[in-house]
């Protein structure tokens, strides 16, 4: 039988940060799965991205962290700490008793810095945390500067993540299998038939990262008329349900019948289901463009805003980025 690791063999990687990073964090939480085989690894991250990381192999405890909750005890600590307090100690003492030898915080904020003294144990407490900030600071450093100064930044996020976390860049992309979870009924063909299939990414989080939907209008357009095997899929949040059915009603009747309006009707595990059917993802500096390359399909990113390919372009290779000139 395998040797199971004791539990007090455990390891815990922090990243609070949106669906990107997430993506982006598991080339680093890869190799300490590599570097150190015989501990577990548990991973803390935003409540709703929790099911990103069912098909992390070897992966041990997955913590969700509810951001939302949190902001609304923060609104209403004012008006009734004492139920506030006892709320937030109900909600810690439910994440368990398990305490970490060595805790990787990837954010860099007081909610990081917090719960890493929240889950580090007391007995190596005081090495463990000189220990991290001297790993981590000259990678925060480094990032803080370029934050500021906006130069040529050759290191991409998810290697100084690496750096963060004191072990190598792997070198390769994660690659997840598709979760086994069933599709709209509408959206079940997709991908089964022979096609160049493209996932096209209708929003972005920050409104300066979206591209309008008359753009990607005509894309679809040109693309759908020059190549008669094309299948486009539209996928989005619950913001993007209006620019998906504005792309949708604006395309020509003759080809609406290959357009498939997913925007707003998945949830992640499906999302990255419907990825893995499509041999394209394209769309801006977004969390589904990085969650299509972690499915296996190749992406076509348009860098616009203040993203830069260099820091958050689509990890591995077979990528392409257009990269606004002024960055």
């Amino acid at each position: 039988m395998p040797h199971e690791p004791s539990p007090e063999c455990r390891d815990l990687v922090i990243q609070l940060a949106r669906l990107g990073d997430l993506v982006q964090t598991l080339p680093a939480i890869e190799a300490l799965q590599e570097v150190y085989p015989e501990r577990t690894l548990d991973v803390l991250c935003a409540a709703p991205l929790t099911s990103l990381l069912a098909g992390a192999r070897r992966l041990g405890r997955v913590i969700p962290w509810d951001g939302a909750q949190w902001r609304a005890w923060a609104d209403g600590w004012e008006d009734n700490p004492t139920r506030t307090l006892q709320a937030v100690q109900i909600y810690i003492a439910a994440l368990g008793e398990v305490t970490y030898d060595r805790v990787y915080p990837l954010n860099r904020h007081v909610r990081s810095q917090l719960l890493t003294r929240l889950f580090l144990g007391r007995s190596s407490r005081k090495d463990e945390q000189d220990q991290a900030e001297a790993r981590i600071r000259p990678w925060a450093e480094y990032l803080r500067h370029i934050a500021i100064h906006r130069g040529n930044n050759r290191v991409h996020l998810a290697d100084a993540w690496c750096g963060m976390s004191g072990v190598r860049p792997r070198g390769r992309a994660p690659l997840f299998p598709p979760p086994a979870v069933d599709l709209p009924d509408d959206l079940a063909s997709v991908g089964e038939r022979q096609g160049l299939w493209v996932a096209l990414v209708t929003g972005a989080g920050e409104a300066d990262r979206c591209i309008p939907a008359a753009t990607w209008s005509r894309w679809i357009q040109e693309f759908l008329t020059r190549t008669d095997e094309g299948q486009v899929v539209l996928i989005g949040s619950g913001r993007e349900r209006e620019t998906g059915q504005a792309i949708l009603e604006s395309v020509p009747a003759l080809l609406q019948g290959r357009v498939w309006d997913a925007t707003a009707r998945t949830s992640i595990p499906q999302l990255m289901k419907l990825l893995h059917k499509c041999r394209w993802v394209i769309g801006a500096d977004t969390g589904p463009l990085h969650l299509g390359t972690l499915m296996g399909s190749r992406a076509i990113g348009f860098y616009f805003s203040h993203a830069r390919v260099h820091e958050t372009g689509p990890y591995g290779e077979g990528h392409w980025v257009y990269q606004h000139a002024g960055q």
